[in-house]
């Protein structure tokens, strides 16, 4: 899979949305808190649909699955304090 023009400008200038992105990738959502500690990030819809879309570009190394009904609940049992309900409905939605 190619990248879009869009998301690789994100890629090649690693700007916010790359950052929340890559986190999101590799399990390290923690180190956004390091940056933005005002603010607790929540993980929205635009960062799962940008993570996989990385994912399946494989531009981005990752030990997270959300390509699997198993995969996906790992990820949301991780990360189930910073889900909304929307994302996570968009997370289960090709399992249903």
């Amino acid at each position: 899979m190619k990248l879009k023009p869009r998301d690789l400008k994100s890629f090649i200038d690693k700007d916010i949305r790359y950052k929340r992105a890559e986190a999101l990738l590799i399990g390290q959502w923690e180190s956004l808190l390091l940056s933005e500690p005002w603010d607790m990030p929540v993980i929205t819809r635009a960062d799962v649909s940008f993570a996989k879309t990385l994912s399946e570009a494989n531009v981005v190394k990752t030990d997270v699955d959300l390509s699997t009904f198993k995969g996906v609940q790992k990820f949301i049992s991780h990360n189930n304090s910073r889900l909304s309900p929307d994302v996570v409905k968009l997370l289960k939605e090709p399992f249903l």
